[in-house]
């Protein structure tokens, strides 16, 4: 099977840009509109942690930030499944705060070595097997951008690996960001969760760091 698309030096420098101000978008209605209408997620450290739609993944956010869920509470056997989603997204969350919390990221694109989605136990949560995800990706031109994030002199320590993909794209009125003029754009469509855990030195390896 042939590889995802390369992109042009002009497409990683606005991809990155995006991200920046992604990043730094507060408002959780407006940072979805950085994602398609059917953005997905998949998660390798907790499979069941999935999404197939811009509205459960800005819902995962906004349940975090309201506190509305309990997080911090030890689960009891039959919710171990959706409390480790949660205290994923939370890390997530914290991780991508980085206007409150001193943080570093890299981006850089991926390699063709790492047009990969693991297997189908992941991928089987959004509904589809590996090679359909991979076929997906090249019918529709897909890009994708390697980001760590981690936080600078923290308690924590905590590391987040995501493969952010971004598909070229119709844009609905009233959701342009970064000043787009045309009825196309760049939308994230897949996030691929690769590690939550500890720093354990990979982070941003050959990459220049983004001090926030």
């Amino acid at each position: 099977m042939a590889a995802s698309q390369r992109p042009s030096a002009e497409t990683v420098v606005h991809l990155k840009q995006a991200y920046h101000v992604y990043r730094h978008t507060e408002d959780l209605d407006r940072k979805g509109v950085f994602f398609s209408p059917d953005c997905m997620q998949i998660c390798r450290p907790i499979p069941s942690y999935a999404a197939t739609t811009r509205q459960k993944i800005v819902q995962y956010l906004r349940d975090v930030q309201q506190g509305d869920i309990p997080v911090t509470k030890r689960a009891s056997p039959s919710s171990t499944k959706t409390s480790d989603g949660l205290n994923a997204q939370r890390q997530i969350a914290e991780s991508e705060n980085s206007a409150k919390d001193r943080s570093l990221y890299t981006i850089r694109p991926l390699s063709p070595s790492e047009f990969e989605f693991g297997s189908n136990e992941i991928t089987t949560a959004i509904g589809l097997t590996v090679e359909q995800l991979k076929q997906k990706a090249i019918d529709e031109q897909w890009v994708g951008m390697r980001v760590d994030l981690w936080g600078e002199g923290t308690k924590s320590g905590l590391l987040v690996k995501v493969q952010y993909w971004w598909r070229f794209e119709e844009i609905a009125d009233g959701e342009r960001v970064m000043d787009e003029k045309q009825a196309m754009g760049w939308r994230q469509c897949l996030h691929d969760i690769m590690y939550l855990g500890p720093e354990d030195g990979t982070q941003g390896v050959e990459t220049t760091e983004v001090n926030e």
